[in-house]
């Protein structure tokens, strides 16, 4: 099958009309579910994508089943997972199945493994999606981190959807706020795409790495999420590029040390840090992060962690005022991602990592 065959069937899937011929008809009519998923399959190559998703289907009791030129359907007795790797790196997920069936996949089988994790989009990222934009969701709570906080300078929880007119516009405005600009970290956003003799489409795409598409032309919808790919694999990279410290030895017998420390200052002090210490690595969703963390000396702690995506280690440095990261040579920089993300709406929207602007 080739990838232009395969949209032709999401687009009809779109408009309602289901192939009977294609997989047993498992590729139900309803909006096309996407996710992007980073990935470290053991050797990058088609082979060793191949290995790692035969092993992940048969955990989810699926059949792993090569249909065209890294394209592969991981198949149910009732329904069909579509993986197109064609960045072995960078994965894009696509079904018609219900949001529940995907959410347990991913929850229980794929997200799982050590070796595969979703994306993480900061606010930036989100903003970027293409198209005319129809609405915008945010949502924020400090419970996860700050539980005692009393809510005067960040909202304990928050969550609102704008629609309308330039919804962006509407959310820029409240996030000026002094009282709510804090918890307005931009959770999800939605576009509409149209082109002459194409036809139209309406994509909505979260801070997770999830895209949810309806309308008569996946075809449109397959170049916005091939482009947030590239994008995504782009900050990625950037991250690993600057962030990643290592050590090389002079030609005079001596040692050097590439990469910098990330620097995240916090917009407001941290009110209870021994809470957010605690919350931060006890190795659950969101943050997937272990370690014993000690105090060296008052108002600042120290944790040489393992990140559980990959269990490569990761050294954070925290006080009330800032964070700092310092990646090993051979951590993910979706580590680094998923920790801005993560801390964007759940401790404030306003935190970002520095990286240098795209040329």
């Amino acid at each position: 099958m080739e990838r232009q065959d395969l949209f032709d069937a999401f687009s009809s899937a779109m408009r309602g009309m289901a192939d009977e011929a294609l997989l047993g008809g498992r590729l139900h009519p309803g909006r096309v579910k996407s996710r992007l998923l980073e990935a470290h399959p053991p050797e990058v190559s088609g082979d060793g994508v191949e290995h790692m998703l035969v092993r992940l289907a048969a955990d989810a009791d699926l059949d792993a089943e090569r249909i065209g030129d890294n394209l592969w359907a991981l198949v149910g007795a009732k329904d069909v997972f579509f993986v197109d790797a064609l960045n072995p790196r960078f994965w894009l997920l696509h079904s018609t199945a219900t949001a529940d069936k995907l959410r347990r996949l991913l929850t229980r089988h794929l997200l799982t493994s050590a070796r595969l994790d979703q994306a993480w989009f900061s606010g930036e990222h989100l903003q970027q999606l293409e198209g005319e934009r129809r609405w915008v969701r945010s949502s924020f709570s400090s419970d996860t981190l700050q539980p005692n906080e009393s809510g005067a300078v960040v909202p304990r929880r928050w969550r609102i959807q704008v629609e309308g007119e330039s919804p962006n516009d509407l959310l820029a405005l409240v996030s000026r706020e002094e009282r709510y600009r804090a918890g307005a970290a931009l959770t999800a956003v939605s576009s509409r795409l149209s082109e002459p003799g194409m036809g139209s489409a309406e994509v909505a795409a979260d801070y997770q790495g999830g895209f949810v598409s309806s309308g008569t032309d996946f075809h449109l919808v397959a170049g916005v999420l091939w482009r947030s790919l590239d994008r995504y694999e782009s900050y990625i990279r950037a991250l690993e590029d600057r962030y990643r410290l290592g050590v090389d030895m002079t030609e005079a017998g001596g040692m050097s040390i590439d990469g910098d420390v990330a620097l995240i200052e916090f917009p407001h002090d941290v009110e209870d840090l021994p809470a957010l210490i605690a919350n931060l690595f006890t190795c659950r969703e969101p943050f997937r992060l272990w370690a014993v963390p000690r105090e060296v000396s008052p108002g600042q702690w120290e944790a040489n962690a393992v990140d559980l995506h990959v269990g490569h280690a990761i050294t954070l440095e925290i006080t009330s005022q800032w964070l700092r990261v310092l990646l090993g040579p051979h951590t993910c920089g979706n580590t680094l991602a998923r920790l801005v993300a993560n801390l964007q709406h759940r401790f404030d929207a306003r935190v970002a990592v520095p990286l240098p602007s795209p040329a």
